[in-house]
């Protein structure tokens, strides 16, 4: 934890610096009426920022979260998928993003490597354009293949605007479905990144033996449940499953042992907390009160990077708190709790 407060401590003279700070923080800190550096000083202040304001990010250009200092340093745009509304944005450094996203998959399938195929390709099924994890499943293929992936046309925020169970809503899952389908049938794929509502309904439609093709699936988009897993490690034999969760402006957790689907962030740059659900207490009260371990709240996610400070996210997701070097989260799922109308989709 003393690490981590030395993360936060330096992370806050960069954001706060009067100088060269960032534009939002520096108008936030006058807003609150105190010196946010000599307030927080542990993890355990952060709830005194009260939480984020994620329209904020709706509202305003992206430089207006970077430090002023970096002014000019190219930036990795991206929105949210708007699964809760308008999607908001943010920029990541091309080091943090591979901090938040790429190395955490590299650490933690170097072992699974070793036993790859020499040939090979990725397929992502899942969206691009201004979508962070797009972006992110190209510089893993390269990373780990030294070729891009390949990809199909998937537009989310489309999608969620058509009604479930309409004909349009099943046209263009079977438009998703057919590029992926065609990939498969055409190159030779031995690596999927894809959400797991694309893969339930793909499962039905591959042979048994691309199915044995596949030597890895890596999991990201959204929940995956423990019998979800069962069944595609029964459909694909030769293939090693990886889960993330996270998002497009914290990063993403990994899948590690425990009971459940256990989540933890992989470095000092990114917190997860869990809190109560009690519906009696404002959301700034609510921040201040953690759950006990194995009892269930909703998910708060921290991002302390150079290229965006955003604390006390308030998530859409429930789950179960859990204890590690860093605590975690299990089984996380859709929040019961109001105002978070959630549009599911295909990712």
């Amino acid at each position: 934890m003393t690490s981590l407060n030395t993360h936060l401590q330096a992370i806050l003279a960069l954001h706060f610096h009067p100088h060269e700070g960032a534009p939002y923080w520096l108008e936030r800190e006058k807003a609150l009426g105190f010196s946010v550096q000599e307030r927080i000083k542990t993890v355990d202040d952060l709830p005194l920022l009260e939480p984020m304001d994620l329209d904020a990010l709706c509202r305003y250009p992206v430089e207006t979260f970077i430090p002023s200092k970096f002014t000019g340093r190219p930036i990795i745009a991206a929105e949210t998928g708007g699964a809760t509304g308008t999607p908001k944005s943010t920029a990541w450094f091309e080091e943090d993003l591979q901090q938040a996203f790429v190395q955490p998959f590299l650490d933690d399938t170097e072992q699974a490597r070793a036993s790859w195929p020499k040939d090979g390709h990725w397929l992502w099924l899942g969206p691009g354009g201004p979508h962070v994890i797009g972006k992110v499943a190209h510089r893993i293929a390269q990373a780990t293949t030294g070729c891009d992936a390949f990809s199909v046309d998937f537009d989310p925020r489309w999608f969620r605007r058509l009604n479930a169970e309409s004909v349009a809503a099943t046209r263009y899952r079977e438009h998703v479905l057919g590029q992926g389908l065609r990939i498969l049938n055409q190159q030779n794929i031995r690596y999927l990144f894809v959400t797991p509502a694309v893969l339930n309904p793909l499962i039905e439609l591959m042979t048994a033996e691309t199915k044995q093709r596949i030597h890895f699936i890596y999991l990201g988009g959204m929940p995956v449940s423990e019998q979800n897993l069962a069944r595609y490690q029964q459909q694909f034999p030769m293939a090693e499953l990886l889960c993330g969760y996270g998002n497009t402006l914290f990063g993403v957790c990994h899948q590690k042992e425990g009971e459940g689907i256990c989540y933890y962030p992989s470095s000092e740059q990114h917190i997860v907390q869990v809190v109560t659900l009690d519906e009696q207490m404002d959301d700034a009260e609510r921040l201040r009160t953690p759950v006990a371990y194995g009892e269930r709240g909703q998910v708060v996610m921290h991002r302390l990077t150079e290229s965006a400070f955003l604390p006390n996210v308030v998530e859409r997701d429930s789950g179960t708190r859990i204890a590690g070097e860093r605590d975690g989260v299990a089984n996380p799922g859709p929040c019961e709790r109001i105002p978070f109308v959630v549009t599911e989709g295909i990712y």
